[in-house]
This record gives structure tokens, sequence and C-alpha cells, in this order.
């Protein structure tokens, strides 16, 4: 099979664009991609001060490669969440990441919180996942907003937001769509924007433009994700249907958002949907911080 740029020949074969491209051309086509789909979703300003978070996957790593191709002005971010031998070769992979695309990188340990990840695990076995998830996106915000970031910008990829969706759905949960958009907009003072660079991206694709150019990433998969039914199901519809999920995530913009009231945490002062935030409930669930 040879390119359609150029003649060469290819090594990728993108059938949800009709496309098969050689490694040089798979590269640039990729950044293209990238950059059309900030433009046209406004995704993120070049004047803006952007923290990407990484974890040393294939996906962040893309993502932060690619914000340094097109010039934007950000520094990285990684949380050390406490789970063993994946956090310690996820540090290393960032640090490394940080070195090959000389671009600064900040370090944060969930221990300083009083808890890890693994000794939540011990206690909230079925939760661990969402207990993650409170945590990394608390953290996130609240760095960002203390050291001036005007972005958050993470590496959630069009397979990440559909499989979320279905599966939300297909379990009787209300989904608020406006938290699946490229980017979110703060609604209150304590709110840093929430950008998502590979909203049209696909996992795929990020893996092609690592491995094509050198890019540092690890293989390595948390011990304690799930199996990844949903994206399974995804993946298989999409060998079906190329381009299903492009399709399905643009739809996401045109329903109709909701907002919750917007209300303070009385322990720590961050946004919050009840009296009291997840993260602090979690805190003095785990660790020795006591409400």
């Amino acid at each position: 099979m040879k390119c359609k740029k150029c003649g060469k020949k290819a090594i990728a074969h993108l059938k949800a664009y009709g496309i098969a491209l050689c490694e040089e051309c798979y590269s640039d086509f990729y950044i293209r991609l990238v950059k059309r789909s900030i433009k046209r979703y406004r995704i993120m300003k070049k004047n803006e001060r952007v923290l990407a978070a990484v974890s040393g996957g294939k996906d962040s790593s893309a993502m932060a490669a690619v914000l340094k191709e097109l010039g934007y002005d950000f520094e990285m971010l990684y949380i050390d969440l406490g789970i063993g031998e994946y956090s310690e070769e996820s540090e290393r992979t960032v640090k490394n990441l940080s070195e090959f695309l000389d671009v600064d990188l900040n370090i944060l340990r969930l221990k300083e919180y009083g808890f890890t990840i693994s000794e939540l695990r011990r206690k909230w076995r079925r939760k661990t996942c969402s207990g993650c998830g409170i945590a990394k996106r608390y953290i996130m915000n609240r760095f960002a907003r203390e050291n001036g970031f005007d972005v958050v910008a993470t590496g959630h990829t069009v397979e990440d937001i559909v499989s979320f969706y279905l599966k939300n759905v297909a379990g009787g949960t209300k989904i608020w769509v406006e938290k699946l958009l490229p980017r979110n907009e703060p609604f209150d003072e304590k709110i840093v924007t929430r950008a998502k660079p590979m909203f049209e991206i696909s996992e795929k694709e990020n893996m092609l433009f690592v491995l094509i150019r050198n890019i540092p990433f690890t293989m390595a998969d948390c011990p304690y994700a799930p199996k990844p039914e949903w994206k399974e199901i995804i993946y298989e519809i999409e060998r079906r249907k190329p381009g299903f999920s492009k399709n399905f995530v643009r739809g996401l913009l045109a329903k109709k958002h909701e907002f919750q009231e917007i209300r303070h945490c009385s322990v720590c002062g961050e946004i919050s949907n009840s009296d009291i935030c997840a993260f602090c409930r979690l805190r003095s669930s785990v660790g020795d911080f006591h409400l």
C-alpha cells in the first residue's frame, strides 16, 4: 500500500478518513488534525497559559508533544497517586518526556494530602476509580488556580468520551453533557477552564504519533483499572463503522446543557455540590484527616 500524499510505503490506513499515509505524511496529518480540532471548537487560545496533565501514557504524551509542536505556552503536571511500581514507572516516563520536549514538569504527590490510591483501594475496593478521579480533578484544579494557569488540558480521547457517555446512560446515571465537551468554561471563580485537545482524536492515532516521533510513553496499565468492556464495544463498532466515534462526539455538542447549583466546601472552600466536597470526604475516609 502506498501513501496517498507522496507515494512512499504507507504505514497506516485510516479508514475513517479513507486515506493511507507514510510515517512523515502521517505525522504532518496528525498535527493538522489536532490543530483543526482546537480551532474548530475553540478548545484553547494561544495567549492562554496551559497546564497539561500527563500520566506517562500514550494519550497525554501525544497531547503534550503536539501542544509543543503548535507553539502553546504550557507546563506539565504529574500527580503521583502512590500505586507502587506503576506510579514509579509513570513518573520516570514523564520526567523523560519533560526532557524530550524541554517543557517544565510539576510533580505533586497524593500522599501529601494524607493518603494514596493504594490505601484507598484497601478501604474502597469497589470505588477506586471514582476516588482516583475525584482526587485528580481536585488537585489539578487547585494547583492550576493557585499557580496562575488559565486552562487545564487533559488527554481524553474520543473513545474516553463515547465510552463514558454510553456507560452512564446504560447504567441509568444522569449525564450533564457539558462535562464531556471539548472546552468547559468556569462557572465559578474557583474553577479553572478545562480543555480536551484530543476531543476528536483516537487512541490509535495517538499511538501511531508517539511511535513515529519516538515520544516517551509507558505501556504500563494501572493495576486497579477495570476491564475496558465499554471501550471494547466502541472498538468493535468503529471496526464495523469507521468514523462512528468522531461523529458521536460531534453530536454531543448539540445537546442541551444543564448546570448544578454552585456551592463551596465548608472544609476546604473548593467548589462542591454539597456542604462538604467529595475530596474532603475521601481524605476523611482513608487518611488521618478528620472532618
